[in-house]
């Protein structure tokens, strides 16, 4: 008999984003196995998260009609940390019902930043933990593993995430280097254009697309060699990563309250054709697997860098061909929506 499953989200679609897409393939990944109930607040028409008023709402009105539920569950799924206590609500219905939460990284890391309401988030989160002592924690990366471990979470599954892979086709590459993702200092776009790009042959540039969030980033975006592309979705983001040389993501690890949940763009990249370069840092380190979808390079280590794109920009096209097969097999293989519920469905039993 199929288990009778409540995933509660506040990321929904139209809303854009990581812990968004998550629950939407995950919920249509599972949707067939289980008695599927979805208890979600969904995004705005623009893309753009709920808003705070909305957010407010959502939780009030899903607290008192979850205490109140009838329906019994066999599983409550909370689909990110911030919301245990609705888990907490559904569960005061359905003694017995085994508790699961998804740890996707921020929702986690934000509580070893400084101020106050970071410390406010922390006691939010080890009291969650307490009162959820038997739930199960499904983190994205052993990374995220390690962060719900210190915060007391004892139960915990490493469950990497997914990306829709193409078919293999690997055209000759643009003389180009390709970054995806908001422009903040940690994510390191703007370490490698002054430490890595000059150093590059000549003819070799670097495209960038994504938000700029950090200011001192956007600056070096006027940069010999650099372009700005802006924002990029879907097929013509694909189209870009499969003509980059190859697809960057060099992250630094000097800031100690920063923290990378999966890297979900070094997955993407492989599983669009590309050829994935990504630091060897926090959940980088599962969204790649080294030498077979991509390659992991030491953070912060200009010499590196530069040795493995020289040596990329010098593969011939049957070798480029070969590797490009080869990712995105692999990719589509284990970094795959199905693998992704599976794994899902074996920590619910």
């Amino acid at each position: 008999m199929n288990k009778n499953v409540l995933f509660i989200t506040r990321k929904w679609p139209p809303a854009v984003g990581g812990m968004e897409t998550y629950c939407a393939e995950l919920v249509a990944a599972m949707k067939s196995q289980v008695n599927l109930s979805v208890e979600a607040l969904p995004g705005r028409e623009s893309g753009a998260p709920p808003t705070a008023l909305a957010l407010i709402g959502f939780g009030l009105r899903s607290l008192v009609g979850l205490a109140g539920a009838r329906p019994k569950y066999d599983v409550i799924h909370a689909a990110d940390m911030a919301i245990w206590p609705l888990a907490l609500a559904a569960s005061m219905r359905t003694p017995g019902a085994k508790i699961v939460l998804s740890a996707h990284g921020t929702d986690v890391a934000f509580a070893n930043r400084r101020g106050i309401l970071p410390r406010l988030y922390r006691f939010y989160v080890r009291l969650g933990a307490r009162l959820l002592r038997n739930s199960t924690v499904l983190a994205n990366s052993r990374a995220t593993a390690t962060l719900l471990e210190r915060h007391g979470f004892e139960h915990r599954e490493i469950i990497p995430l997914a990306a829709k892979a193409a078919p293999a086709s690997a055209q000759p590459p643009q003389p180009y280097l390709l970054f995806v993702g908001r422009l903040t200092k940690q994510k390191g776009c703007r370490w490698f254009i002054e430490n890595v790009l000059p150093n590059l042959p000549e003819g070799l540039s670097l495209r960038v697309v994504g938000p700029v969030i950090d200011a001192s980033e956007k600056i070096a975006l006027a940069a010999p060699r650099v372009a700005y592309h802006g924002p990029a979705r879907g097929e013509e983001l694909a189209q870009l990563r499969r003509n980059a040389l190859a697809v960057i993501a060099p992250n630094i690890d000097s800031d100690p309250t920063y923290f990378e949940g999966f890297g979900l763009a070094a997955t993407e990249a492989s599983a669009a054709g590309g050829v994935a370069l990504a630091a060897n840092v926090f959940g980088l380190k599962d969204a790649v697997i080294d030498g077979r979808t991509g390659y992991l390079l030491p953070a912060s280590e200009p010499e590196a860098w530069v040795q493995k794109i020289t040596a990329i920009a010098d593969w011939t096209q049957e070798e480029r061909e070969q590797f490009i097969t080869r990712s995105v097999n692999e990719t589509a293989e284990f970094f795959s929506w199905s693998r992704v519920a599976r794994d899902t469905l074996a920590a619910y039993a």
